[in-house]
């Protein structure tokens, strides 16, 4: 009989995770036949560069844009230079096979991510329960990058990388994995702080150090490199691509909506000063709880995942392809939810309100539902804890 039953477990497992494999190839294929979004715009801006132009000049790019595309889209470049230095080889490939190359590498290094996820959550045990998991985060939060063809996945890989690191002390490729994440500040930039800060706290300043010294070169070598790098930067209009869509260089088309605590308010139809004096209060509040968990944390994946969700919590800036990251704090928050049924039931449900946002949400700012959520998991997984190590059920 315990034969019988260990078959049956062994091909459900199988199966599990065949269907996670089939998923996550599945969405990666869908997106790449019937969605098209901002890949164009990293191409277009390694073709400025590489050219010799400046990929933050709009006018430099958008001939690039229509030349590939056929049409005038809204990709303005608001990355670090080095991130367009990444495309670079594939600016010589035409743009639908350098779109399937972008694909295949995201694909890639979202599973290893969830893989490499699961071993520092500890979970030792690899079956259909971490498979479905992993099917599950893969539609809720892998697809809606992939579909934009967004950087957040490249940010989710590299965030792991830095923890990774960091426990084997290997601190010049912390400080490059730091550089790296830094690629989309609007999301990682209070995490890179609260990580800097440990690091101090445990008198390891030659990370840090990396970080800096490859900050300056990486910058000192674009600005030698990309004429007038700085001077699109004092255009009044230069930062309009984050809040409008464009037609070109300066024609509004219509107004973003973003996944944030101020266009989620939005939801409930309360006025702007409303909703400004709720964003504030909200902020110190994230404040406070950045102060509590770096004295409080229990270790670097601790206060990455709640770095994380302070960082989404207040964000002014954030659309739903940015929430990849966060699988770090619903990973880190389910593997608390151990110490009884009650606790993995708690768990359980509330993971499952997150991954149903993406059925009933009418726009990317419902999205936002994800967030609390996830406050919700944290704050019952925190106060659900045992002092007891993780131990397998």
């Amino acid at each position: 009989m315990e034969t019988q039953n260990n078959k049956w477990k062994n091909r459900l497992n199988f199966l599990a995770l065949s269907i996670w494999l089939i998923v996550s190839v599945g969405v990666a294929i869908f997106s790449f036949i019937y969605f098209s979004v901002d890949f164009r715009g990293y191409y277009a801006a390694a073709r400025v560069l590489f050219e010799g132009g400046n990929p933050y000049d709009y006018e430099q790019v958008v001939p690039v844009l229509v030349q590939i595309t056929g049409v005038m889209s809204t990709h303005p470049y608001y990355y670090p230079p080095w991130f367009a230095w990444l495309f670079m080889p594939v600016v010589f490939l035409p743009f639908q096979v350098a779109r399937g190359i972008w694909m295949a590498f995201n694909l890639v290094i979202w599973n290893i991510s969830l893989w490499m996820l699961s071993e520092l959550v500890n979970w030792r045990r690899k079956d259909w329960r971490l498979y479905s998991l992993f099917s599950l985060s893969t539609l809720t939060f892998g697809w809606t990058t992939l579909r934009y063809e967004q950087a957040s996945i490249f940010v989710f890989f590299f965030l792991l990388l830095t923890i990774v690191s960091i426990h084997k002390r290997q601190w010049i490729y912390t400080g490059l994995c730091l550089t790296f994440l830094l690629v989309k500040p609007n999301v990682t930039l209070i995490i890179v702080f609260m990580i800097c800060l440990w690091l101090v706290r445990n008198r390891q300043w030659k990370p840090i150090l990396a970080l800096v010294t490859m900050l300056v070169i990486f910058s000192g070598l674009a600005l030698w490199t990309i004429p007038d790098l700085l001077k699109p930067f004092f255009k009044p209009d230069f930062l309009l691509g984050l809040t409008s869509a464009l037609e070109g260089s300066d024609q509004v088309v219509a107004m973003r909506i973003n996944t944030t605590l101020l266009d989620w308010l939005g939801i409930w139809n309360l006025g702007e000063s409303y909703r400004l004096l709720i964003y504030g209060l909200c902020i110190l509040v994230g404040i406070v709880v950045l102060v509590l968990m770096f004295y409080r944390a229990r270790s670097l994946l601790e206060l990455t995942s709640l770095s994380l969700l302070v960082t989404f919590f207040i964000t002014p800036y954030a659309l739903q392809y940015d929430y990849a990251s966060l699988v770090i704090t619903l990973f880190w928050a389910l593997s608390l939810c151990h110490s009884s049924t009650l606790t993995k039931f708690g768990g359980l449900a509330l993971t499952m309100f997150i991954f149903s946002v993406s059925l009933w949400q009418r726009n990317i700012a419902w999205g936002y539902w994800i967030v609390p959520g996830l406050i919700a998991l944290t704050i019952w997984a925190l106060s659900q804890r045992s002092s007891s190590p993780l131990t397998e059920s």
